[in-house]
C-alpha cells in the first residue's frame, strides 16, 4: 500500500452527530405533512418513513429534499426546512483535535458524503471547520452517485490526483464507508460509535481512528 496522502471523512454520524439531519427528515417533513393532510404528527411520521424506505438509500431521490417536498406537496421550500434546524448542527467533541493533528502531519483532508450540497454546505459553515478541508464532496450533488459504488471513490481520487492506495476513508456506514472503498484499494475504517463491533479496521471514535492511522 502506498503512503497515505489524503484522509477522507464521511459527514453525518462521523464528523457531525445525527441531530440535524434526523430533525429535518423525521420532524420537519412530518410536521409539514401533518399540517398539509390534517393528520397527527405520528401518523405523518410513519407515512413519511414508509415512503423513504420504499425508495431506499441506494437511490438519489432518498437524499433529495426537493423531491420529497414536491412528492408530498409541501408549501415550505427545502431551504426553509433545512434552515429551521440549523441550530442542531453539532460536531463530535474529538473532531477539532483530530483534524488539527492530521493537518500537522501534513495530510490533506476532504469530506465525501452522500448528503446533498445544501445540507453539507450549511453543516460545514455552521461548525466553523470549512477551512480545514481541501474539498467537500457531495456524491449525490457533484457526481449523481451514491457511495454504493466504488466508481464514486475512483472519481474522488481522480479529482484529488491520488491513487486509491494513497487515500484513507473513515465513516459510520459499514457498506458505503468501509466495504465499498476497500474494494477499490482505499484503506478504510468503519466507525462504530456504539462500541458493538470490534476489529482491526473498526474504530469507536475519531480519536481512535487517528491513533490507528499513526501506527500505519
Amino acid at each position: 500500500m502506498d503512503r497515505a496522502k489524503i484522509v477522507s471523512f464521511d459527514m453525518d454520524g462521523t464528523i457531525t452527530d445525527l441531530s440535524f439531519v434526523d430533525s429535518v427528515w423525521l420532524e420537519g417533513v412530518p410536521h409539514l405533512l401533518a399540517a398539509k393532510r390534517g393528520i397527527s404528527f405520528e401518523e405523518a411520521k410513519r407515512y413519511a418513513k414508509a415512503e423513504y424506505d420504499k425508495i431506499g438509500r441506494d437511490r438519489l431521490e432518498w437524499y433529495d429534499l426537493n423531491h420529497w417536498t414536491n412528492k408530498f406537496g409541501l408549501v415550505a421550500s427545502p431551504a426553509e426546512v433545512i434552515g429551521s434546524f440549523q441550530h442542531k448542527i453539532r460536531i463530535f467533541p474529538e473532531v477539532p483535535n483530530v483534524i488539527d493533528g492530521l493537518r500537522r502531519r501534513g495530510l490533506r483532508l476532504i469530506v465525501v458524503s452522500n448528503a446533498r450540497r445544501e445540507f453539507l454546505d450549511l453543516e460545514i459553515k455552521k461548525t466553523g471547520i470549512e477551512s480545514c478541508f481541501e474539498r467537500v464532496f457531495s456524491s449525490t450533488s457533484d457526481f449523481g452517485l451514491t457511495k454504493k459504488t466504488a466508481n464514486l471513490y475512483q472519481k474522488v481520487c481522480s479529482v484529488c490526483d491520488v491513487s486509491p492506495g494513497e487515500m484513507v476513508h473513515v465513516g459510520d456506514d459499514l457498506s458505503f464507508d468501509f466495504e465499498v472503498p476497500k474494494e477499490l484499494g482505499i484503506q478504510a475504517f468503519y466507525l462504530d460509535r456504539t462500541g458493538a463491533v470490534s476489529g482491526e479496521s473498526v474504530v469507536h471514535d475519531l480519536g481512535e481512528f487517528q491513533n490507528k492511522l499513526s501506527c500505519e
